[in-house]
Order: C-alpha cells, then sequence, then structure tokens
C-alpha cells in the first residue's frame, strides 16, 4: 500500500503545484478585482445620505430579483447540458440560442412582477415620483445585458478562459471606481450611482457574447431536445425560483412594512463588509466549480465535494471572527454613520457568510442537476423555519430582524447535504474526469 502511494506521488505532486499557481494567480488578479469593487462600495457608503442609500440597496435588490426570476433554471440546464456539448461548436450554439431565447421570454414576465413591486417599495422609501419612475427604468435596464451575459460567460467557464473573464471584471471594476469616484467629488444620488452598474452589465455583456462566437455557432438553430430540458428544469425550478426572489428581499420587505428606513441602509451597508470575501467565491465559481461540473469520476467527486464546501467555510470564518470580536474596524470602513452599529456587526456578517456557504453548495448541486428534494421541500422548509423565528422575534425591532434574517438564509442548507448525498449515490459509473 505504501509503495502504491510512493509511485502515485510523483503524479500527484505536478498537478497540485499546478492548481496552486493557478489558484494564486487567479486569485491575486480577482483580489484587486474585489479591492476595486469594495472600494466602490465603500465609497457609495460613505457619500450617500442613509435615505439616498436605502433606495439605491432597493435598486440593487430588486435587479437581482428580476434576473432570478428571468432565469428560472435556465442556468442550470445550460451549465448541466453544456458540460457535455461545449467541446461541439455547433451543438454548443444550440444550446445558447435556445437559452436565450428562452430567458427574453421569461424576462418579460419578470419584469412586469418586480417593477411594480419596486415602485411600491420605492413609494414606502420615501421616493417622490420622479425618482420610482427613473429607478424603476434602471432596473430594467441593467437587467437585459444580465439576460445574455449570464449565458454567455457559461461558454468562458466551461472552456476554462479565466484570463479573460478577469479582464472584463478588472476593466468594469476600473471603470466603476472612476466613475463612482468623480461622482463622490461632484455631486452622488441613488439614481447616478445606479447607473454605474446598468453601465457595467453592457460592457461585460458584448464582452462575453464576442467571445462565445469562438466557441459556440451563434447563428445556429434552436435545439428541440435541449428546450425541452430547459423547459423541464424550469418547471421543476418554478416555486422555489419565485420563492427565492421573495426570500432574497424579504428583510427588506419587512422593514419597508414596519416603516424602518434606516434599517435598509445599516443591513445592506454592513453586507458590503462581506463584499471584501467575493474575491472566494468568484475563484470558486470560475475556476473550481466548472471543474466539478466537467468531472464525472463517481470516485473522485464526493472527496472534490467535501472539499470545496469545506475550504469555502475555512475561508469564511476569520471575518466572521472578526466582526464577532473586533466589529469597530470593520465599521469604520462605512463612515460615521454606522459606528454604533457593533453589536449588529456579527448578525448580518454571519448571514452573508452562510449565504455564501450555501451559494457554494446550490452552485455544486445545479451544476449536476441534482434539486430533487430542493424542488419540493425548498419552500416548506424555510417557511417552516421562518413561522418559527417570527413567532419567537419582534419584527419591529432591528435586531430581531437580523436574526430573522439568519435564520432564513440558514435553513436550506442541511437541504442542498442531502440533495448532494443523494445525487452523488447516483452518479453513472463511468470513471472519466475532463481535468
Amino acid at each position: 500500500m505504501i509503495a502504491a502511494q510512493l509511485k502515485l506521488s510523483p503524479v500527484k505532486l505536478p498537478r497540485i503545484k499546478q492548481w496552486t499557481f493557478r489558484l494564486a494567480e487567479f486569485g491575486l488578479v480577482q483580489g484587486l478585482v474585489q479591492l476595486l469593487t469594495a472600494l466602490a462600495g465603500f465609497m457609495i457608503v460613505r457619500h450617500l445620505a442613509k435615505p439616498e442609500y436605502a433606495l439605491f440597496a432597493i435598486i440593487n435588490g430588486m435587479q437581482t430579483a428580476t434576473n432570478l426570476l428571468a432565469d428560472l433554471g435556465i442556468g442550470i440546464g445550460v451549465r448541466s447540458i453544456g458540460g457535455r456539448v461545449c467541446d461541439d461548436r455547433a451543438r454548443f450554439g444550440q444550446l445558447i440560442n435556445t437559452a436565450l431565447a428562452l430567458r427574453r421570454r421569461f424576462a418579460l414576465v419578470s419584469l412586469s412582477i418586480c417593477l411594480p413591486v419596486t415602485m411600491w417599495m420605492l413609494w414606502r422609501n420615501r421616493a417622490n415620483g420622479i425618482e420610482i419612475i427613473a429607478l424603476s427604468l434602471l432596473v430594467a435596464a441593467g437587467v437585459f445585458p444580465l439576460l445574455s451575459a449570464s449565458v454567455f460567460s457559461v461558454s468562458a467557464q466551461l472552456h476554462h478562459e479565466y484570463r479573460r473573464m478577469q479582464k472584463v471584471e478588472l476593466g468594469n471594476a476600473a471603470m466603476r471606481v472612476g466613475l463612482i469616484g468623480v461622482l463622490a467629488l461632484s455631486r452622488m444620488n441613488a439614481w447616478l450611482a445606479a447607473s454605474v452598474g446598468v453601465i457595467s452589465n453592457w460592457v461585460a455583456a458584448f464582452c462575453f457574447r464576442r467571445w462565445a462566437g469562438h466557441h459556440a455557432d451563434l447563428a445556429a438553430a434552436h435545439n428541440k431536445e435541449d428546450l425541452r430540458e430547459l423547459k423541464r428544469l424550469s418547471l421543476q425550478s418554478l416555486p422555489n425560483t419565485i420563492f427565492f426572489c421573495f426570500q432574497g428581499q424579504v428583510t427588506l420587505l419587512i422593514l419597508t412594512l414596519v416603516g424602518n428606513h434606516n434599517g435598509i441602509a445599516d443591513i445592506t451597508a454592513i453586507g458590503r463588509i462581506a463584499a471584501l470575501l467575493t474575491v472566494a467565491n468568484v475563484v470558486f465559481t470560475n475556476v473550481l466549480a466548472p471543474r466539478f461540473n466537467r468531472c464525472q469520476d463517481p470516485e473522485r467527486l464526493p472527496r472534490l465535494y467535501l472539499m470545496l464546501v469545506a475550504g469555502m467555510a475555512v475561508v469564511l470564518a476569520p471575518l466572521l471572527l472578526a466582526a464577532w470580536l473586533y466589529p469597530a474596524p470593520l465599521l469604520w470602513l462605512l463612515g460615521d454613520k454606522y459606528a454604533s452599529l457593533q453589536s449588529e456587526c456579527v448578525w448580518v456578517i454571519a448571514a452573508n457568510c452562510l449565504a455564501l456557504l450555501a451559494g457554494v453548495m446550490w452552485t455544486l448541486n445545479s451544476s449536476k442537476a441534482w434539486i430533487r428534494l430542493q424542488a419540493v421541500g425548498y419552500i416548506p422548509i424555510i417557511l417552516a423555519a421562518q413561522a418559527i423565528a417570527a413567532g419567537c422575534l419582534d419584527l419591529r425591532q432591528f435586531h430581531d430582524v437580523l436574526i430573522f434574517n439568519l435564520v432564513s438564509v440558514a435553513a436550506p442548507i442541511p437541504m442542498f447535504m442531502v440533495d448532494a448525498y443523494v445525487g452523488l449515490r447516483r452518479v453513472p459509473q463511468v470513471a472519466v474526469c475532463n481535468p
């Protein structure tokens, strides 16, 4: 046994060194991207008054919800099917065009639902008529480029074009810092700050579309088989996606209903601190998750899954400890308006860390379409957890809303674990792993 292990070590060591250098290179560039992104975010927090920042937070949240509802499981299908056909240019083009056509149809439905909710939330948070119209239009303007960018970027991920992805992200981050810096020195409001994000979305969509053409025939006809599979996954994801859109904004909705306008600014501003960990999440999404997606070896998949989830937990732990033991230096990043939120800081950071960990598990599961339990249990499990939490807490109190938020994001994690366990046990016994 020892001799066999010694024989394998020369093969394993070069692979370990290769991955170490690859992750280090990606991580360093991504660290710069996230540093610039965090700098832009902190400038927005510091220069916007709390009422204006609350409107900015609502716009960002509703844009995310609109995009999720427009996806409706299509992203799962593109990654799952794409992992099998991405090396066939014609076939991959059929998949991309089929997914884009379906996303556009879903987007119209998504906007018809989310825009009225956006307008109501803005009105409840004291936006005037012009602000409501202008900010709502920004939501639509920011979603349309995301429809294509999220599909075309799968091509870059599956073909390991990390440097190209980083060029887009680094250029966008630098552009955001520059534009936000100009606004900070002149005049900044929620509409102008949100417009910078919309411009970034369009730039990313243009770049990813151009690069996707190298690996996919963008003039290919739609594929009926892909359409059936995407629709099947969409129907399977429909209840959970609708609920997830609501779930992602439930804290803002509660604070809007109880009239706590400053609370929206407080919770989203502290959440900016967790953006410091986005570098780890982006490295995972763009480098590690696609490798897991392409791997078909039933013996390696369990080890890869556990290693990726545990690795993310280790990365998140230091920030959570800092928020618990030394919150003041973290809050300094946000400015004097938020310096008194030391006791709330740990709850918000903990919720964001759990959300990132749950996101890792969801990404790994969805890349293999392991969503059986999630399809039927996601809503009941979270509603049950929220009902228990709401019965024990006073949601008129900001601190209790933060605890409610923590319970909400933690509830689906056991379900993701079960889906992964079942999925791993049902992997076809074909020992092939595309590195």
